[in-house]
């Protein structure tokens, strides 16, 4: 296949160097098409336009500087939102350094990552003011506070604080007055613009020092594989890279309409109500998605119909004839009736769920980042994927695989612009994970193909050497076994301490438990050993459960919906 047919040609994306240069084109090329839309209520929605937002931006910024806040690290604690995205643009675009907060986080936590970034000034969301006197307390170096949303009555009450829209009237009418420090204030692309705190999947957080660049080489990588479409839901928490680079910058380029979800537990109505052509999503969410479609499909009676439908499509897509959107409409009104296209990412993708999604007409295009790497590094394109594959290496880096064994899989290694500057006050931990001659250590293992399709096999911290020398990625074992006991919601796989034997958590999906009288621990174990001991006959010796425990509530995860395996691991461990 040739170049063309792989990659899109994008020759103005070589303007593109701050976000900046983004708004600005965003601006001039899609002026008053709606930029984000988000609820206010449950009945009510606010939005704005492409050119209100860089407007907006501009006021907001203008002000920060005249306050004295130039070079500061400035904080922003809220869920997702026009002011969140507002702010946020503004501090990146001449202001000072933005440090995005988990809202999720204990306050605890908040205080440590705060205090360790330097933050100085602090933009909240209204909704999270009752939080504020304690990390207040903790913070002494934070004297500024900017209240995202509407909470005009506490202003009364703390005078010292600011609203953000009423900083931003004082910036329009400063511009208005000829005040261009702003607007004309010089970016440094190589400079640090973010500091973005890892999820801790595997263990503590640490502040990763992004620039401009680094999240400009992921855009323009990303825009040559996939094309954004017209309008995209934002479910993800705000503070990631994955939401913030993959989905809200990326679309403020192709000028495509961000709707924003107001909690995870509304995913489906918000898919219902905006009516997205496209989302971002993490394995778990698409997962939970196709599962309960195939339940309303089983309860119904229509498992064969949708079966001998999925033939049916399938043999007419092998000569050219698509009508999947047309076959399975009824199935696609229940995800809006317009979605068309899902970037996933974040974990492993099950198999059966992106042939479901893509059986019925929902392109998934799944991909590998880390945050170090601002975060893409590989994504599935529209014009070229392979199915299995976490996608094809970024035009704009370079991917090499370390000491490959003998099925040529061997750590990942990343050079480019997509690379960060390095860890936050942390040069040792920085020297850590770079090699002699300049190349990032993921940490994770895989293979290149010859089309320079990048495939996973777990991360390096994770991998299971048993006493016999036997290699084992517990990643790949956990997907097997989730997809031969398929009521298995949830699963870990570790080893003992002699590393003689592997063993599984498991936390079973509590809808099958219920239909099948199995309530207490005991009862799940019974079930499960014996469905475990079937999967263990077609398993490779060394890749056999040796035994199972049962977790009676969800695992621990990070809010991008990611299982944090070092706690689950030491749950089993001390079962």
């Amino acid at each position: 296949m040739n170049r063309i047919k792989r990659f899109y040609h994008c020759p103005e994306l070589n303007d593109i160097h701050t976000m900046r240069d983004c708004l600005y084109r965003s601006k001039k090329v899609y002026a008053d098409k709606v930029a984000i839309r988000q609820y206010e209520s449950t009945t009510i929605e606010s939005a704005i336009s492409f050119r209100g937002l860089s407007d907006n931006v501009e006021a907001l910024g203008t002000k920060l500087l005249s306050m004295g806040l130039k070079g500061k690290h400035i904080a922003l604690l809220g869920e997702a939102s026009i002011e969140w995205i507002t702010a946020y643009l503004a501090v990146m675009d001449g202001v000072g350094v933005a440090i995005p907060i988990d809202k999720e986080l204990t306050e605890e936590t908040m205080v440590k990552q705060l205090n360790f970034g330097d933050a100085e000034v602090i933009c909240i969301s209204a909704k999270l003011l009752k939080r504020l006197k304690g990390i207040l307390d903790g913070c002494p170096r934070i004297q500024t506070v900017i209240i995202l949303r509407e909470a005009l009555a506490t202003l009364d009450l703390v005078p010292e604080w600011y609203h953000m829209s009423k900083l931003m009237e004082e910036g329009r009418r400063a511009l208005r007055l000829g005040d261009d420090s702003y607007v004309k204030a010089e970016i440094d692309p190589y400079a640090m613009a973010q500091i973005i705190f890892t999820s801790g999947t595997t263990g503590a957080n640490k502040g990763v020092m992004i620039s401009h660049e680094n999240i400009w080489t992921c855009g323009r990588g990303a825009r040559q594989l996939v094309h954004y479409l017209d309008t995209d839901l934002s479910v993800l928490p705000v503070n990631h890279t994955y939401e913030l680079t993959c989905n809200i910058i990326s679309g403020l380029y192709e000028g495509t309409t961000l709707c924003i979800n107001d909690d995870l537990k509304h995913v489906l109505q918000s898919i219902n109500h905006f009516k997205p052509q496209m989302t971002c999503m993490v394995p778990m969410m698409l997962d939970l998605l196709v599962r309960r479609t195939k339940k309303t499909i089983e309860e119904n009676g229509l498992s064969k119909h949708v079966a001998y439908s999925v033939w049916f499509s399938n043999t007419l897509r092998k000569i050219g004839i698509d009508r999947r959107r047309y076959f399975f409409k009824p199935l696609l009104e229940k995800f809006g009736g317009n979605l068309e296209k899902i970037i996933c990412g974040g974990a492993p993708l099950a198999t059966e769920t992106e042939e479901f999604l893509d059986a019925v007409g929902v392109t998934v295009l799944n991909g590998y980042g880390i945050t170090e790497c601002a975060p893409l590094v590989a994504v599935n394109g529209d014009n070229f994927r392979e199915r299995g594959s976490v996608g094809q290496v970024l035009p704009s880096c370079q991917v090499r695989i370390y000491d490959p064994d003998e099925n040529g899989n061997g750590e990942i290694q990343v050079k480019g612009g997509n690379v960060m500057l390095g860890y936050y006050k942390a040069p040792e931990d920085t020297a850590a994970v770079f090699t002699e001659d300049g190349w990032f250590k993921t940490g994770d293992i895989g293979h290149l193909d010859k089309q320079n399709f990048l495939f996973l096999c777990g991360r390096t911290k994770n991998l299971i050497i048993l006493s016999n020398g036997k290699n084992v990625f517990p990643e790949e074992v956990e997907e097997h076994l989730v997809h031969a006991v398929p009521y298995i919601e949830e699963t870990v796989v570790f080893a003992d301490d002699d590393n003689v034997g592997i063993y599984a958590i498991c936390y079973l999906n509590p809808e099958f438990c219920k239909e099948n009288g199995l309530e207490t621990e005991e009862q799940q174990y019974e079930r499960v050993i014996a469905d475990v001991q079937n999967y263990n006959k077609k398993a490779e010796s060394f890749k056999r459960i040796n035994n199972v425990y049962i977790s009676m509530t969800p695992f621990e995860k990070t809010t991008t919906h990611k299982i944090k395996r070092f706690a689950v691991e030491r749950k089993g461990q001390h079962v």
